[in-house]
């Protein structure tokens, strides 16, 4: 857990010299999702319970749903991205596509909003944090466009695939949940 808040500290702080470490570590998708990625978005939805500290008119049951909810959007969003990089990486890439390349980066890109999200759920205010971090995100997918050997003629196309395939699925997963959960107000 120590080496991903690094990482993700040194994306957030420096994007560019970010992506030079994270090529230069050997660590497998499989234990950033596993130490990194997955406990943080667990946090993240637990997070939410503070919200009953701030505001103590909202019913345990609303709370539990919303953290199953954020829990599962980016969840989901991981396996989604994963699919549509797999399957259109191909086209933007000057090497043989990666799939340590890729789910990296997505896990990342998607640690990020995560990481906004926990914030998001420990302020007493509401403040439409996670908006503003996703152009953020979205620079620092910019910049990660070396690491995952885009061509420099391909990235305008590559950044509106991975933006549709890393930053939208999470916002859209929650919207459609929050269309079928009652409000408790």
């Amino acid at each position: 857990m120590g080496y991903f808040v690094k990482m993700l500290c040194q994306l957030i702080l420096s994007p560019v010299h970010g992506w030079n470490d994270v090529s230069h570590d050997a660590v497998s998708p499989g234990r950033i999702a596993k130490y990194g990625f997955y406990p943080l978005i667990a946090v993240a939805a637990l997070a939410y319970f503070l919200q009953g500290v701030y505001h103590p008119g909202y019913p345990f049951s609303y709370m539990v749903q919303r953290a199953i909810v954020m829990f599962v959007s980016y969840f989901v969003s991981y396996y989604v991205a994963q699919f549509v990089f797999s399957a259109t990486a191909h086209r933007y890439v000057m090497t043989e596509p990666s799939d340590k390349h890729n789910c990296t980066f997505i896990l990342y890109s998607l640690s990020i909003l995560a990481l906004a999200t926990l914030v998001e759920n420990c302020i007493p205010i509401d403040m439409p944090v996670m908006e503003f971090v996703a152009i953020y995100v979205a620079l620092v997918m910019f910049r990660g466009t070396k690491y995952m050997a885009v061509f420099p003629d391909r990235t305008g196309a590559f950044m509106l695939m991975s933006i549709a395939a890393v930053l939208i699925p999470p916002f859209v997963i929650s919207f459609l949940f929050n269309l079928v959960i009652p409000s408790p107000f």
